[in-house]
């Protein structure tokens, strides 16, 4: 197929991330050459230090590289301005978290709603599409419970509503299963089956090469390098 009838999202073409230190520069990123395609189910392999985190924020916004091109729905992410990287990841990206994030002293309700209240939606239509998001994750009967009141899985769930509330582009989730015991990260991968199957293109950023076995497609980060397809672990 020709890359023009692709519909490629997200576009990373020599991507470096160095860090200053004192007199030494840390090279984490060394040219990251990276294209994702609407719909697709990837997850990003690597131990700890391979420079995967570092990845994980470019890709979500939360950093800009050193050098390098970034394309995420067309638009070029390396010289956005705060205000304007803060808009595409509020309007692109879905994060989910391995250690959830969620506000304690709110209702599952009201952390799915958290986004869009941000987001300047109407009343009633956020209230509507927070009830829709917490009913497709199976927590229709959760909605008033406090994240202390729920399970480790069922608050993995409040995260996955709250990062689809906003209908992103991408999700994009960091070790989503790493705080969960094995029967419960299956149901959490289960569920992420179902929302790629609907179409969701999800980036999956973890260690476990188990976990990453789950995606339609691996690419392995090693020493700021990433090559196509899963290693076994040592």
């Amino acid at each position: 197929m020709s890359e023009n009838k692709k519909d490629v999202i997200l576009r990373m073409k020599g991507i470096t991330k160095d860090y200053v230190m004192g007199a030494e520069v840390s090279h984490v990123l060394k040219g990251i050459d990276l294209e994702v395609e609407r719909g697709e189910f990837l997850a990003v392999l690597g131990p700890s230090g391979s420079g995967k985190s570092t990845l994980m924020n470019i890709i979500g916004c939360l950093d800009v590289p050193t050098s390098g091109e970034y394309e995420l729905s067309g638009k070029t992410i390396a010289h956005q301005s705060e205000a304007s990287l803060a808009q595409i990841r509020n309007k692109e990206i879905g994060f989910i978290f391995q250690s959830f994030q969620l506000l304690q002293r709110q209702s599952a309700f009201d952390n799915v709603e958290l986004p869009l209240l941000y987001a300047n939606m109407p009343e009633r239509e956020r209230r509507q599409r927070a009830r829709d998001m917490l009913t497709k994750v199976q927590l229709a009967d959760r909605m008033d419970y406090l994240p202390n009141q729920l399970s480790g899985g069922q608050q993995q769930r409040v995260a996955i509503a709250r990062a689809l509330a906003m209908n992103p582009t991408i999700l994009l989730a960091d070790e989503p299963t790493g705080a969960l015991d094995q029967k419960t990260g299956a149901q959490v991968m289960d569920l992420f089956h179902e929302l790629n199957n609907e179409g969701r293109t999800i980036i999956m950023i973890t260690h476990d090469s188990k976990i990453a076995s789950h995606a339609s497609r691996i690419v392995r980060i090693l020493d700021g390098n990433i090559s196509e397809g899963a290693l076994e672990d040592a």
